[in-house]
């Protein structure tokens, strides 16, 4: 039986005009998704900086699936429909389904794969891996969640959390890194102020992982991350280590803080990982 490790945070995107609506709004090139394909996108507010951010995937012709891997889709459903006017599109939550681990090889890269009812991606980490968002089978796994958050952060994964919306430009979450942002696609939220970042620069932030020295609590997102009592960054997320006192931590950080020997946060040590 695949590994349940925690609920799934998924949003439909359905109808006539479910494409056209996604390309409009999301930083991805929606209209070059292929069914049975899927890409990491994000959706922006108006100042440019980053609302949500998750896998996208093309399950039918006109149908799309989004996924926040930290959750909020029911913030994103409600936000998204102010938007709908009079297009031919649905937004609804899934309920009941899961993110579960499966240990069968993974679908080719970019790949969506049907499997007994739900949708199965491959995703980066120290090796490749089965993400599978179906309906919930069995208990979820909190050890086996801790692992997997720690193969997002290996593959630096800028999962973004609720309370960190609209806080971080593309660029400083590295979006184009993972392929999930276009800057001559047309016009989408925020489009104009991200794509003057990127062609003048002007963007000092970007994403590091730490290792958390000793035996703290794991601390939320959006604590801040300190050089000499003063905030360089902010944490998006952090995982306990199963091996070793502490955890990790993936944050967005002060080009110029990223390798400091002095950062801490709240008060424990942190250490440049990768």
């Amino acid at each position: 039986m695949p590994t349940a490790l925690c609920r799934a945070e998924l949003l439909t995107i359905e109808g006539r005009d479910a494409i056209a609506f996604a390309q409009a709004q999301f930083t991805s090139d929606v209209a070059a998704l292929e069914p049975a394909r899927w890409q990491w996108s994000a959706w922006l507010d108006a100042q440019g900086r980053a609302r949500a951010v998750f896998a996208l995937l093309r399950v039918e012709a006109q149908r799309l699936l989004a996924w926040q891997p930290l959750g909020e889709a029911s913030a994103l459903r409600d936000a998204l429909r102010r938007y709908v006017f009079r297009s031919a599109v649905r937004l609804e939550t899934v309920d009941g389904w899961a993110l579960h681990r499966l240990d069968t090889p993974s679908p080719g890269a970019g790949e969506v794969a049907a499997i007994d009812g739900g949708h199965a991606i491959a995703l980066p980490g120290t090796a490749e891996r089965t993400a599978w968002l179906a309906p919930a089978a069995g208990t979820a796994d909190a050890a086996a969640l801790a692992s997997w958050r720690r193969e997002d952060l290996v593959a630096r994964l800028p999962l973004l959390a609720g309370e960190l919306a609209g806080e971080f430009v593309p660029q400083a979450l590295e979006l184009e890194r993972i392929g999930a942002i276009r800057f001559d696609k047309g016009c989408y939220p925020g489009q104009e102020i991200a794509a003057r970042l990127h062609f003048r620069g002007g963007n000092k932030r970007h994403l590091q992982v730490y290792r958390v020295d000793g035996k703290a609590p794991v601390p939320a997102p959006g604590t801040g991350v300190l050089v000499d009592g003063a905030a360089v960054g902010r944490i998006l997320y952090v995982t306990a280590s199963p091996d070793e006192a502490g955890g990790s931590a993936l944050a967005v950080v002060q080009d110029d803080s990223r390798t400091s020997a002095a950062v801490t946060i709240e008060g424990h040590a942190l250490s440049p990982r990768i």
